[in-house]
């Protein structure tokens, strides 16, 4: 078993090293499809219960089940009484499983002939590695049984096996376009705008918020921004042959390159994306400057037709939602490609994304192709499984300080977080220090944006050491104060007061 799970370990170890020439590494592969087979019945749930650790888990359930395998054949391998094609047969299901199943349930997703070469190397070099440690495996099974030695001829079979599937990893080279694709850039770069419209203007920061230790940070760097997908294989997307689809309902359809979107006129605005399975007090929230192009002058061009209804947008790897026609048509609604100045990272939608005010993320569809406007209420992938479909953003809060415990050296200690509701903005901020029997106003920081979210402060003098809850509310620009309801995240979003229970200490 040892020698089979270590033969497998190098096998996973040089997948995942092809992989980072922009293939989908094989157990990824493999998750996706699982991801995509579950009913919403049975994911949603899961998502639920596991938040951001659901995909991770689900790696790992898959390396596990690579790590069986391997252990498995390498039971088989050292048995004599087993035929080699048996054993070579185990050693490569889960090699051409995830190719095939891949291609089942996640055809749009996972790119075959990429696909097939990194299984293939990872096949070849598990077998290679089975096949040089047989030996010493084997001589310690013929001791314990002399009279069924192991055949030489099982090593010649998983060598010979491991050399087709070189063979195969080698042929798939010429017809992938992977290597154009790897060395091409796929976002993050520095740049700027060609033709900027209007300029985001940030509010001055408030330096006594700026210097509290812990605190959220006014602007997300783009590696800490938050990453909800569907997909464990991010698109990596060939700019080249990249266009932008505006079609549907329309009297003129049309399409565009990378290029000439990038001619167009863009704006710069500042932008809260929040996912919609965001737990109250969670991270699942984040802030940057965007840059793109206002929706709405791309459908002027195009002339949607009075059935037009909503508007949906599809993604490279086949994702799709939508929202009504006149949120697509609203001015601050964007086909974003800068984030903080910098070409939009991979990861948050290379080389455009929606951006659209006051909704949950899920609608922000990264990696688009397709805008079509269609003449019907269109149900994306997240409405087919039953979340909300019009995700507007509840008005949420969160305390980031203090931590859980608190060095208290008998003078104020300070209150801070974040509170968002999404373009109706943060008139108020309330904190109670008893458990929400009272309540008192927190100073607010000018909002960076009108889409942002608004960072707080309160300074408490804490009447004693000990046990203390700590509970924040605010409340929107319309005078609307966020319910006290608790509701998990599906399938309108999160509600309820944050609660933190501090123990604060003298020291």
């Amino acid at each position: 078993m040892l020698v089979g799970a270590l033969a497998m370990f190098f096998a996973l170890d040089v997948s995942f090293l092809v992989s980072l020439a922009g293939m989908p590494f094989v157990a990824d592969s493999l998750g996706q499809a699982i991801i995509d087979v579950l009913p919403g019945w049975v994911s949603i749930p899961l998502i639920e219960l596991l938040q951001y650790w659901a995909k991770w888990l689900l790696i790992v359930g898959v390396v596990a089940l690579f790590f069986a395998d391997g252990a498995i054949t390498g039971l088989l391998a050292v048995a004599p009484r087993r035929r080699d094609a048996t054993v070579v047969a185990v050693a490569v299901v889960p090699w051409v499983a995830s190719v095939v199943l891949a291609q089942l349930f996640s055809a749009s997703k996972i790119e075959p002939v990429t696909s097939v070469i990194d299984a293939a190397a990872g096949a070849a070099t598990f077998l290679v590695s089975l096949a040089f440690v047989l030996p010493s495996a084997a001589a310690q099974a013929a001791a314990a049984d002399p009279e069924r030695p192991p055949s030489p001829a099982r090593r010649r079979a998983l060598l010979g096996t491991a050399g087709l599937a070189a063979l195969v990893a080698i042929a798939a080279l010429p017809l992938s376009r992977i290597s154009g694709i790897a060395a091409s850039t796929l976002g993050n770069v520095p740049t700027a705008a060609r033709r900027l419209r209007a300029k985001a203007s940030l509010a001055a920061a408030d330096p006594a918020i700026d210097a509290l230790p812990g605190i959220t940070p006014r602007l997300t760097e783009n590696e800490a921004h938050y990453t909800v997908d569907t997909t464990l294989v991010k698109p990596r997307v060939d700019i080249a042959a990249w266009r932008l689809e505006i079609a549907g309902e329309v009297e003129q359809p049309f399409a565009l390159s990378y290029d000439e979107l990038l001619d167009l006129e863009a704006v710069e605005q500042v932008h809260t994306l929040e996912c919609i399975s965001n737990y109250v007090g969670g991270d699942l929230i984040s802030t940057a400057v965007w840059t793109g192009v206002p929706l709405r002058d791309l459908l002027a061009r195009a002339k949607p037709k009075s059935t037009a209804f909503d508007v949906a947008f599809t993604s490279v790897d086949g994702y799709t939602d939508s929202f009504p026609i006149a949120k697509a048509m609203e001015a601050r609604t964007l086909v974003a490609y800068l984030m903080n100045g910098r070409t939009i990272p991979q990861d948050h939608g290379y080389p455009a994304r929606i951006l659209v005010p006051n909704i949950y993320g899920m609608k922000n569809v990264k990696w688009v192709r397709k805008i079509e406007v269609v003449s019907y209420d269109f149900l994306g992938y997240w409405m087919q499984q039953g979340w909300s479909d019009s995700a507007v953003v509840n008005t949420n809060t969160r305390i980031d300080l203090p931590g859980r415990n608190a060095r208290w050296d008998g003078g104020v200690l300070t209150i801070a977080g974040i509170a968002y509701a999404g373009a109706r903005g943060i008139s108020k901020v309330e904190v109670s220090t008893d458990g929400g029997s009272s309540w008192s106003a927190a100073s607010l920081e000018p909002m960076a944006g009108d889409l942002s979210w608004r960072r707080w402060s309160f300074g408490w003098t804490p009447p004693k050491t000990g046990s203390h809850r700590l509970v924040a509310r605010s409340t929107d620009g319309a005078g609307n104060t966020e319910t006290p309801i608790r509701r998990p995240p599906f399938p309108n979003g999160s509600t309820g007061y944050h609660e933190v229970d501090v123990n604060v200490q003298r020291g």
